[in-house]
């Protein structure tokens, strides 16, 4: 039988990891393939599996199949089932809780809507680590940036241009 390929995001590690699994696995067969893949002992009593832009994790006794995970799809696991975002953008700080599993460009657009930010504008602005200048890919999960807490804040920052 084919096996169905996963982009796994994990708990605090950045990179996409590619696993394959029977798709007649159980979805804790995901959670081995994160420990496999180095998930931090610490997180692994307590991991759980989010689909792609899930807002709650799967069944981890379903199959994957039964689940609805399909091929080449995002998967991410963490412990945390929801993720507390604190959002800056000058004087405005907003807080919203978020699934691991959601991308840095889903939290700006929920914060850009928010605070009724014109689209124009939204495309010169990206989310900044708060207190760093790392300012993660759009396509990376909230997840894959905190470890050991549920917390994460950003700034709303302008892109910086060159202008010659």
């Amino acid at each position: 039988m084919k096996k169905t390929q996963l982009f796994l995001q994990y708990e605090g590690n950045r990179r996409i990891e590619l696993v394959e699994i029977d798709p007649d696995s159980p979805i804790r067969e995901i959670i081995a393939a994160a420990i496999r893949a180095g998930l931090p002992e610490e997180c692994r009593a307590e991991a759980v599996v989010f689909g792609e832009e899930g807002e709650t994790p799967l069944d981890a006794a379903m199959t994957l199949t039964a689940a609805g995970v399909r091929d080449k799809q995002r998967i991410h696991v963490h412990r945390c089932h929801k993720i507390d975002v604190t959002l800056h953008f000058n004087d405005l700080t907003d807080k919203h809780h978020f699934p691991p599993s959601a991308t840095v460009e889903h939290v700006k657009r929920y914060f850009v809507h928010k605070i009724h930010m014109s689209p124009v504008d939204a495309t010169e602005h990206v989310l900044q680590l708060c207190g760093t200048t790392d300012r993660p890919e759009p396509d990376q999960h909230i997840g894959a940036l905190v470890s050991r807490t549920c917390s994460l804040c950003f700034d709303l920052v302008p892109i910086k241009r060159v202008e010659g």
